[in-house]
């Protein structure tokens, strides 16, 4: 599609109709290559209520949607001049132009038309290249596609692979059992709330213990958001909530969004008095194993090559960033917000 057969549009959230509301959830379900939660009208619904006013840009075809993008201000006096940011902002894990794979644009176009001055993204996916859309300073991420017959299929193929890797997770589940009682498993927790709570709680004190004082959930507005979407009912953007026990103990546990057939494995945490007997690596082999019954056939672990992320992956892409703008008021922001990094790094 010829870049200059779109119109461009920008409107608030709350002032989209049913019809561009329903377009948007159509695009979503028919995409082969962002069929992501955090591009959902779900997801930006949760963030328009728990952080923030959203604006979505609407892409047309005379009178035919083919392409939306929704965005947030970003915070401080940079937002309050027009400098915008993927929704949800660094609890996003995925950001791109979710279209008819025809619709081809560039930054300056896009931007212009919506009358957007400036705009920094991180997670953009390599796939939007199809779309014009490409950033800088590539980062890995990983995902694990599940065997066609299933979890179970999938770790006995993952023994002939890396036979330690499964080896040790077995035996550091034995020990558990063993020293601290049997293990209950819920893929979709029966006390959402609770245990909820509970993962927020651990996933606050991990990132205290580890120094990572920019930890999202530290952020309470960010604990409301998951509880937000902890209500969610569409296919779209199904919250799923996994919790490990050990004897009458939480361990472990994860809390996610799945769309269609993809599940963003988002936050996981455990109980760091297990922490000898590798409780994520055990959590992980059992949301693995349930898998097939929910409809998910491949776990997306989001940006960063760890070690954890690695031990179970069998796919690579990349991430992008950048920092676009157009016009005078654009060229300012990039230039504020460039200089904002010097003097911080």
């Amino acid at each position: 599609m010829s870049r200059h057969q779109l119109r461009i549009q920008r409107k608030p959230f709350e002032a989209l109709t049913s019809a561009e509301r329903s377009g948007w959830a159509q695009l979503l379900s028919q995409s082969a290559t962002s069929r992501w939660a955090f591009l959902s009208p779900t997801y930006a619904e949760a963030v328009h209520e728990t952080l923030g006013s959203v604006d979505v840009l609407l892409c047309w075809q005379t009178d035919e949607l083919v392409g939306v993008m929704p965005l947030q201000r970003v915070a401080g006096w940079l937002g309050r001049l027009g400098m915008r940011e993927p929704v949800g902002g660094h609890m996003t894990d995925y950001f791109g132009l979710l279209a008819r794979p025809d619709v081809t644009l560039d930054w300056g176009q896009l931007l212009r038309q919506a009358r957007v001055p400036c705009l920094y993204f991180t997670h953009l996916d390599e796939s939007q290249a199809i779309h014009g859309l490409t950033g800088d300073s590539p980062r890995k991420g990983l995902r694990t596609r599940i065997h066609p017959d299933g979890g179970a299929a999938h770790w006995e193929w993952l023994r002939t692979q890396d036979k330690k890797l499964v080896s040790d997770t077995e035996r550091r589940e034995r020990k558990l059992v063993a020293e601290h009682g049997p293990i209950r498993f819920e893929m979709q927790s029966s006390t959402p709330e609770q245990d909820l709570d509970c993962l927020v709680a651990l996933k606050n004190s991990q990132y205290r213990r580890t120094g990572h004082d920019g930890g999202a959930l530290l952020d309470p507005a960010n604990a409301r958001l998951l509880a937000h979407l902890l209500k969610a009912e569409s296919p779209n953007c199904q919250p799923l909530l996994s919790v490990l026990h050990c004897g009458d103990q939480w361990a472990a546990g994860h809390f996610g969004l799945q769309c269609g057939p993809l599940l963003h494995y988002w936050f996981p945490v455990y109980d760091n008095r297990y922490s000898a007997y590798s409780p994520g690596r055990i959590l992980y082999r059992y949301v693995l194993q349930g898998a097939r019954e929910e409809g998910i056939a491949c776990i997306d672990r989001g940006e960063g090559d760890s070690t954890a992320k690695r031990d179970f992956a069998n796919e690579e892409h990349h991430f992008f960033k950048g920092l676009v703008a157009t016009g005078l008021r654009g060229r300012a922001l990039d230039a504020s917000q460039r200089l904002h990094w010097r003097l911080a790094s």
